[in-house]
């Protein structure tokens, strides 16, 4: 090794968190943990945003749009991902999903932002937290699209940490002579990042109290949906998530459930199969709340959460490292990762609530090229929600084949209708305001 490649590994070494490295060690070394299915008890579910007529959802969607126009509301996706399954080359949010239009996750997101700034008349500040592989060419796709009409002051982005990955021994593992090898933290690194960059103190100062966070990948995401925060702000819940009621056991989603009266998720690959399948007394999943990584977070709890130790989740894997012979090779490794949900148990007794998404309204995940949660059921998902809107608003749907709404144009059904005057159907397919429209978004 050269001098000046002994120095970067030595400076990179002596910069590692001490505490946090012994902590992946000692969760090495620690014997798996079964998840005690007998203490598992599925949590109340409140009913979903889209059930407009319960009372309850209709108060709290009054509550939070008041929270929306204090401009007390910040939105949060995590984005750290590559959409390299996908057969694309760039981040995941990047990826053309819009069925005619050809609009990207991101401009999607961007126009849910922008119209719920428009209807809250508030800043609604937009988080995205990138990882170390996007996070250049996320802001550069941001930067060469304008923020897609965004102030761009109202933009944050927060690069996700990272964590050294060990040999299955414990010792440090190199990505180069020079470098060892890492790998991002997982989202749950979300609280430590926006923490670092000075994004909680920043929003903080703005008047910001809550968070509402969603992945990029989901391509219904109700931005700021406003029932689900005003549910959030009326319990005094510290963190509250949404989850989708599993009708399949084998669906592949994290299980939202209470152990000792503390909501956790469980990993469903941490849970027996007939935990899985066992039935409740109405003839659904007894354990069904699908977490669809969507949270309420109070800024105070998230940081709090910067400053705590969350556990570490390890993945073992075979990575391209330099091996004991100093040349690159296939190595056994274990990675480390916390994720955001791991907070839910320590907000304590009463700390959390749960709301039932619509799997329809609001959950449409872009995991792989083909099958299941695909580019096809994402645009499928999409078309759908439009044609279901367009009806509901009394605009019709009478054209074959995919619909499609245009970014920002609106973000549920009843705002549609309040637009149904300005708008045209471009194509027979695309719905967009007309281009002459005095409220062009």
């Amino acid at each position: 090794m050269s001098p000046g490649a002994a120095a970067a590994l030595a400076a990179e070494i002596a910069a590692l968190d001490a505490k946090m490295l012994e902590r992946q060690r000692a969760a090495l070394r620690a014997p798996p943990e079964a998840a005690a299915v007998e203490d598992l008890e599925p949590p109340e579910l409140l009913p979903p945003s889209s059930r407009i007529e319960d009372p309850r959802v209709r108060n709290a969607a009054e509550r939070g749009w008041e929270e929306l126009r204090g401009g007390r509301v910040a939105v949060v996706t995590v984005a750290g991902g590559q959409a390299s399954r996908l057969g694309f080359e760039g981040p995941k949010g990047a990826y053309p999903l819009g069925p005619i239009s050809g609009a990207s996750l991101f401009q999607i997101l961007a126009g849910a932002v922008h119209r719920m700034r428009e209807r809250a008349g508030a800043p609604l500040p937009w988080v995205l937290m990138t990882g170390p592989e996007n996070d250049a060419a996320t802001r550069a796709y941001f930067a060469a699209r304008n923020h897609f009409g965004l102030d761009a002051r109202s933009v944050h982005f927060a690069c996700q940490g990272t964590l050294p990955a060990l040999t299955p021994d414990g010792e440090l593992l190199r990505a180069a002579p020079d470098r060892l090898f890492r790998n991002p933290d997982g989202h749950g690194g979300l609280y430590r990042s926006l923490a670092r960059d000075g994004l909680l103190e920043r929003l903080g100062n703005g008047g910001v109290s809550t968070l509402f966070t969603c992945q990029v990948d989901n391509a219904l995401a109700p931005v700021a949906d406003p029932a689900f925060l005003g549910f959030h702000l009326g319990s005094a819940a510290r963190i509250s998530s949404k989850a989708v009621v599993k009708t399949e056991a084998s669906e592949k989603v994290g299980l939202l459930a209470e152990c000792g009266g503390l909501l956790q998720c469980v990993e469903y690959s941490d849970l027996p199969a007939a935990a899985q399948q066992t039935r409740a007394s109405d003839g659904g999943l007894r354990l069904r709340a699908g977490n669809i990584a969507m949270h309420a977070i109070d800024l105070t709890f998230a940081q709090e959460m910067a400053a705590a130790d969350l556990p570490l989740h390890l993945a073992r894997k075979q990575v391209r490292a330099l091996g004991p012979d100093g040349l690159l090779a296939s190595v056994p490794a274990v990675k480390f990762e916390t994720f955001v949900f791991d907070a839910l148990p320590l907000a304590g007794r009463g700390g959390c609530l749960v709301q039932e998404a619509d799997r329809a309204e609001e959950f449409a995940p872009l995991k792989n090229r083909s099958g299941a949660d695909s580019i096809a059921s994402a645009r499928t998902a999409l078309g759908a929600r439009a044609r279901r809107w367009m009806e509901a608003a009394g605009l019709g749907s009478s054209a074959s084949g995919v619909l499609e709404l245009a970014p920002g144009l609106a973000v549920d059904a009843a705002d549609l209708r309040s637009r149904k005057d300005e708008v045209e159907l471009h194509g027979g397919r695309l719905l967009r305001l007309r281009p002459h429209s005095t409220a062009r978004s």
